[in-house]
């Protein structure tokens, strides 16, 4: 995993700079996670967050980001249990709209 971190740090650095400015052209990751997740020092979903960080990397839609976020931590919440896709519609708009905030 450590050559993992050293290659996606190198990447970002060749792209960006530093992960400073990476972090501020995207928002949408935290940077104290991001810091964490290159230090190999994280203590969640580290394979969750390497793939965030290389979506950002990888210019992968925002919106389509955003949704999945919006929708995983308000499905968290729910009462209801199993799959379920009935709020896709609104978490859609709010991530359009959030895209669009971030975008301008």
């Amino acid at each position: 995993m450590t050559h993992t971190m050293h290659n996606l740090r190198a990447d970002i650095l060749a792209r960006f700079g530093s992960v400073h400015r990476f972090c501020r052209q995207h928002p949408f990751l935290n940077r104290s996670t991001v810091y964490m997740v290159l230090a190999g020092k994280y203590g969640g979903n580290t394979e969750l967050q390497v793939q965030r960080i290389r979506d950002a990397l990888n210019g992968k839609n925002n919106e389509k980001r955003i949704m999945e976020t919006i929708k995983f931590t308000a499905c968290g919440r729910c009462s209801v249990t199993g799959k379920c896709n009935r709020c896709d519609e609104l978490f859609s708009a709010q991530a359009k709209a959030v895209a669009d905030l971030f975008s301008s």
